[in-house]
């Protein structure tokens, strides 16, 4: 009887041969691709159990190799081929669909049985996530509540996330306004929002977008919300100035542990900052964030710098505190990626008119959704949160 089959898509005669090798020692039957349009070529919907697919090929980017194979079959279990720190591959790759990645140089193969083990272990995603559920019921009784509820009932689960996000708008001591406007495209969101006053001069904040979409990214949702509050329970956040950057990486680290944890195959992008009313400074980070936040002025507005590892991927991060001057009157603005899909063109061409769509704006919430028709757009391809903050 035949064994399972494979397509490797790379003209690295390393990694194709290390593959070749490895696959054939698994039991399968290996056919091998030069480029992304021989790849192309070669697939046929049920004719592959995994195709490998190089980030980098002779013809094309295996990103767009990828795309194409999923628009032929969306159920097909890709997995991408990356260089090591390219984790903004890794990333675009996993939004595109692939179940897995490998990175380079392909040297273990415990690299390839985990993968694997990983897409051919489908029969037991319901018992992991049963096992998920025991492990959220033993944590918090409430939370456990909620969950059933959630699971009942689609309307259950809307208003109880609309109830764990803050108050919009929200006046804080020191002049500081924190708003939002979050639009799920489907029930329930996959995006989520909250800030909040610490002592009497720092406001944190965070805005997060876990993969995927409906109940069970939602859960996500309330599983990072519950997390930060037990931390804060634990111990103090965002009380010292001198704790502030270890603050921040502490939370980035925790929603990245609980991602990683939960076998749910999640991840997610986070801005997390605190606004420092007294000294009118920014401290925030960013975990695979896109677009970027935004700082508005009076002359203008900007990107803000940064980058980081996306959630509930790597073991580590490499997050970095970043920390911004604010002048007396300033806003902040921002916005998951499904915010992108109201605009045209490439991604460079979008982050402008985003830029220029805020700049336009002030940065104030309600007429940053009107001139991106946040309302009005129709059926939405992906979550839309905006998040804002600012001091008059």
């Amino acid at each position: 009887m035949a064994g399972p089959s494979s397509l490797v898509v790379t003209n690295d005669e390393r990694s194709r041969n290390f593959l070749r090798g490895a696959l054939s020692r698994f039991g399968f039957q290996v056919s091998v691709a030069m480029s992304g349009q021989d790849g192309i070529t070669q697939f046929a919907p049920a004719a592959f159990h995994i195709v490998l697919v190089d980030r980098h090929l002779p013809d094309m980017s295996g990103l767009e190799v990828l795309r194409k194979l999923k628009r032929i079959s969306p159920e097909v279990a890709a997995v991408m081929i990356a260089a090591d720190g390219a984790a903004d591959d890794v990333l675009q790759a996993m939004r595109l669909g692939a179940k897995d990645y490998l990175i380079k140089p392909l040297e273990e193969v415990a690299a390839i049985d985990r993968m694997i083990c990983r897409i051919s272990g489908e029969e037991n995603l319901a018992k992991q996530n049963r096992e998920y559920k025991v492990a959220l019921e033993r944590r918090n009784s409430e939370l456990r509540d909620h969950v059933e509820l959630l699971r009942r009932d689609q309307e259950a689960g809307r208003l109880l996330q609309q109830h764990l996000l803050p108050r919009t708008p929200y006046y804080y001591p020191g002049g500081v306004e924190a708003a939002y406007r979050l639009v799920p495209s489907l029930y329930l969101s996959g995006d989520f929002v909250d800030y909040g006053l610490f002592g009497e001069r720092f406001v944190a904040f965070y805005l997060v977008d876990v993969s995927g979409h409906g109940v069970s990214s939602a859960l996500v949702t309330a599983l990072i919300k519950h997390s930060i509050m037990h931390r804060l329970r634990e111990r103090p956040l965002f009380a010292q100035l001198d704790s502030l950057s270890d603050d921040l990486l502490d939370v980035l680290d925790l929603v990245n542990t609980e991602l990683l944890s939960t076998s749910l195959g999640k991840h997610a992008s986070m801005f997390v900052g605190v606004v420092d009313s007294s000294a009118r400074q920014l401290h925030y980070s960013v975990a695979g964030q896109l677009p970027m936040p935004a700082l508005i002025s009076e002359s203008g507005a900007e990107w803000l710098p940064g980058k980081g590892r996306p959630l509930g991927i790597f073991e580590r991060g490499d997050w970095q505190v970043m920390r911004a001057d604010l002048p007396p009157t300033w806003r902040l603005a921002a916005c998951s990626d499904g915010v992108l899909e109201l605009l045209q063109g490439d991604l460079l061409e979008k982050e402008a008119q985003l830029l220029q769509a805020i700049a336009d704006s002030g940065g104030e919430l309600e007429p940053l959704c009107q001139a991106l028709k946040v309302d009005t757009f129709g059926a939405l391809p992906d979550d839309i949160t905006i998040l804002t903050l600012g001091c008059h």
